[in-house]
């Protein structure tokens, strides 16, 4: 099959690498995958763009016919019926995904990507799929476009005024651009002086380069020699061909470092302009590099972007955030190609935020507001919540070190964004056409969606007013739309923590819409959690900023405090036993679990601890005494163990509760089965923890095969409605000690639809036994022994890959130490799982 289809992909592969002579009616005649804010669309939106020319007078009709980015999938776009490219005349197609139909606005279900690895195509093929036009797209500068010269020609050039739906044959043609540098030395961290050469394939040209972060220009420094360096720099540079066909090149940059070194990630971040906007100019946008360094110095991604301010109250403060976008229309690289979070597997990001702690950045010029900040809340707050596997989105954070324009710039955590496109289809596949997102800052906008998701999300919280919610089927319906559970977090994570900058500000929450996709109902985020723990301004207007804040207060917040009525939404559902036990429960497995003082205070210190080798560099830098920052994170771990040993009493005051009580979950025998209790699933047991009286608790048994759930036993407890049910209640009125009694199934399981025979032999045995079966299908095959009461005893080897039919398994017992008696071999196939006795003596 390889050799037929070889033959054809060399046909491809010859015709995108030189785009045709074509002499088809209608050809592609220009692109652009560098249109970031030239030509917009019907959307208000600057999407790549393709255009098609016409070679012929007389109108043709193309619908049918297909446009496509893979010349393995040529058909990928059909053209709508009625489309027609009028004599002589132009079309116009906007690679935005949408694939929809304006009027005479054309978006294809695909869009542009002009500095992948493997790079994408153009193609143009007939109702049938024979490609009549194709090239491999090729990197163009921000701006610009290639295209053919005169239209429908067959040599392509550069254009640097692009034009689309219009005539070529007036733009400014370019055969090419020039060719990059290369620098003689890899960008990382030195200790001694050295110097970089920089050459250059492109024959006619002059090197020009800067060394403090500035974009390279004509004007700047003409390279004549090998560059000396003793102190840390950006090298840029970039080739100007004595062609005047031929364009500028790209820039080549590196960062190198100088007797430095770090326990962080460091991050380079240099452009014209960045300097002013680091210092406080927010108007500014400037375009940049951007450089990863991971924790072994090198440098494990790079690309190039833009830069613009983060943050409100925080930008007063001398070290300000930033946001970066990877932009692909510069022609560099479209995302950040690098694994930057310990927590996610993501390694693709087209937009990170470096933040500066936010309103809890230190020193923060001493400003009376920041009294106490400690350059930790935020992320501390956002990574106890994704440690913890909480209902939420949350910013992903690592420490790193930043560099601007080559100078050192201090400790910021590098960020991962929720309320962007990439991220929801990274991690629920739902894309940027189908989402709803809503952000609450002072005033309330759909981010995504427009003013549907605005009225979608008004119906359902009108529905939850209006409607009784203890009826089952009222809670249900709005069940089906509202992740309960996530609602349920947000407030107690806010509450928890005493924040007092959300709801009217701080707030997001959305849904996907695309049924193959997940997150399809409307969950919470977390944003900007600097105000907690009792620091900063109370925006919020929440009851008691102190330790001792009840952890009931916020259900009490509305108005002006809760412009959305996202706690009215809360009570609402509170009316409904479900969720009111729900609630509460919840809040106490998180005390236990999440917001526990052990897991908390562990977490704070772990992060002191790692920041503290890095803080003395960054207060000097930002005129700030170390003592001062040791100081303010000792006042936060002093409220952070008051308040949650505080937090019994205050659940069990807001509820009318008892306890609490240490109640101890066990499984018996060992490792045959896990609990339940309320929303937390236990499977290292025993396990402990405080529950509380005078309300229900949930409790489930879950079997781990071979074993079967038989009952639950506790020398105090009553269980609803018995001891044998799986699922089960309790209303603890004392500590105890519950366990969940599991026994072994001795007879061989119901296989799915096949007869899995085996036997084991001799019996009985002694030190040696053969185990022969007939395993219906392929598949990973695992043996396991247990003895009579069904406890595990040995496990002779991982599972391994079997072939589909006989097979014979020795079973080595000389190490086992196995007295006498009968014992169980387990056979666990993809086709289901078969019991045979293997009676043993010594």
């Amino acid at each position: 099959m390889s050799r037929l289809l070889l033959p054809g992909l060399l046909v491809v592969s010859q015709l995108l690498a030189h785009p045709s002579s074509t002499t088809a009616q209608v050809v592609i005649n220009e692109y652009s995958a560098s249109n970031l804010n030239q030509f917009v669309d019907d959307h208000s939106d600057y999407e790549d763009w393709i255009e098609l020319y016409n070679n012929d007078p007389s109108p043709f009709p193309i619908g049918g016919y297909h446009l496509s980015d893979d010349s393995l999938q040529p058909t990928k776009y059909m053209i709508p019926a009625g489309a027609i490219i009028p004599g002589n005349g132009f079309l116009r197609f906007f690679c935005s995904g949408r694939n929809l139909t304006n009027g005479s606005y054309y978006h294809t279900n695909f869009r542009l990507t002009q500095t992948k690895n493997n790079k994408e195509d153009i193609v143009f093929t007939d109702p049938s799929g024979v490609i009549l036009d194709g090239l491999r797209l090729d990197v163009t500068q921000l701006g610009h476009s290639r295209g053919r010269k005169p239209d429908g020609a067959t040599d392509w050039y550069v254009f640097t005024n692009p034009t689309p739906l219009a005539s070529n044959n007036v733009a400014s043609a370019y055969l090419r651009y020039a060719e990059k540098p290369d620098f003689s030395r890899f960008p990382g961290f030195y200790t001694t002086p050295d110097s970089i050469t920089i050459v250059t394939p492109e024959p006619n040209s002059v090197i020009h380069y800067t060394t403090n972060g500035n974009l390279p220009t004509a004007s700047s420094t003409v390279y004549t020699g090998p560059i000396p360096f003793n102190a840390t720099m950006v090298l840029k540079a970039l080739v100007i061909s004595g062609d005047p066909a031929i364009l500028p090149s790209l820039i080549e940059f590196s960062t190198y470092f100088m007797n430095v070194s770090h326990t962080f990630p460091v991050i380079s971040v240099s452009g014209s302009q960045l300097t002013s906007l680091a210092n406080g100019n927010g108007s500014l946008e400037p375009k940049g590099s951007f450089e990863y360094f991971d924790l072994s110095g090198a440098r494990a991604a790079k690309t190039y972007g833009e830069f613009n301010r983060h943050g409100q109250d925080s930008w007063v403060h001398s070290q300000r955030s930033l946001d970066f976008i990877s932009r692909d229309e510069m022609g560099y690289n479209h995302s950040i190609e690098q694994r930057l979070f310990q927590y996610s597997l993501r390694r693709n990001f087209q937009r990170v935020i470096l933040r500066a702690a936010g309103d809890d950045n230190f020193p923060a010029d001493y400003n009376p507001d920041n009294a106490g900040s400690a350059h930790v809340r935020d992320a501390y707050v956002h990574m106890l919540a994704k440690k913890g596997g909480m209902d939420l989105d949350v910013r992903n954070a690592e420490k790193v070190i930043v560099y601007l324009n080559g100078q050192y710039w201090g400790v910021y955590d590098i960020r991962e964004n929720p309320d962007e496109h990439d991220y929801t289809e990274f991690y629920y596949g739902q894309d940027k056409y189908h989402i709803q997102y809503i952000l609450t800052w002072g005033a309330t906008w759909a981010e995504y969606g427009g003013q549907q998701a605005l009225d979608d999300w008004a119906d359902l919280y009108s529905y939850i007013m209006t409607h009784d919610m203890s009826d089952p089927v009222h809670y249900d319906s709005v069940m089906a739309q509202l992740d309960g559970k996530s609602l349920v977090d947000y407030v107690l994570t806010n509450a928890i923590s005493v924040c007092s900058d959300w709801l009217n500000y701080n707030t997001g929450w959305w849904r996907g819409l695309d049924t193959s996709g997940t997150h399809r109902k409307w969950g919470y985020i977390l944003w900007d959690n600097d105000a907690t723990f009792g620091h900063y301004i109370n925006y919020t207007g929440i009851p008691d900023i102190t330790a001792y804040a009840a952890p009931c207060d916020p259900e009490s917040l509305n108005g002006p405090s809760d412009p959305e009525g996202h706690i009215q939404v809360l009570n609402r559902l509170r009316n409904n036993p479900v969720f009111e036990q729900f609630y509460i429960a919840r809040m106490a497995d998180l005390w236990n679990t999440v917001f526990s003082c052990g897991n908390m205070i562990s977490q704070l210190d772990s992060i002191t601890m790692m920041l503290t080798p890095e803080m003395p560099a960054h207060c000097n830098r930002w005129s700030g005494d170390i003592a001062d920052w040791q100081t303010n994170i000792a006042a936060l771990r002093s409220y952070i163990l008051t308040r949650c040993n505080n937090m019994a009493g205050g659940i069990r005051d807001c509820y009318s509760l008892n306890g609490p009580y240490i109640i101890t979950l066990d499984a018996d025998p060992v490792g045959a089965g896990s609990v339940r209790l309320n929303s937390l699933v236990h499977t290292d047991l025993p396990w402990s923890g405080q529950y509380f009286g005078g309300m229900e608790n949930i409790l489930e048994a879950s079997a781990i095969s071979p074993y079967q759930f038989v009952n639950w036993t506790s020398p105090a407890q009553v269980f609803t409605p018995n001891d044998s049910a799986v699922l089960t209640s309790v209303n603890f009125t004392s500590s105890d000690s519950i366990v969940a009694h599991f026994s072994f199934a001795t007879n061989a399981f119901e296989l799915k639809g096949e007869s899995l025979t085996g036997s084991v032999y001799p019996i009985p045995t002694h030190d040696r036994a053969i185990l022969e079966f007939r395993l219906p299908q392929s598949g990973p095959v695992r043996v396991s022994i247990f003895n009579s009461q069904g406890a595990l005893v040995a496990s002779p080897g991982d599972a391994q890959q079997l072939a589909a039919g006989f097979h014979s398994v020795q079973l080595d017992l000389a190490n086992a130490s196995l007295a006498n008696g009968l014992y169980f071999v387990v056979l666990d196939t993809p086709s289901g799982t078969g019991t045979y006795r293997l009676p043993v003596e010594r």
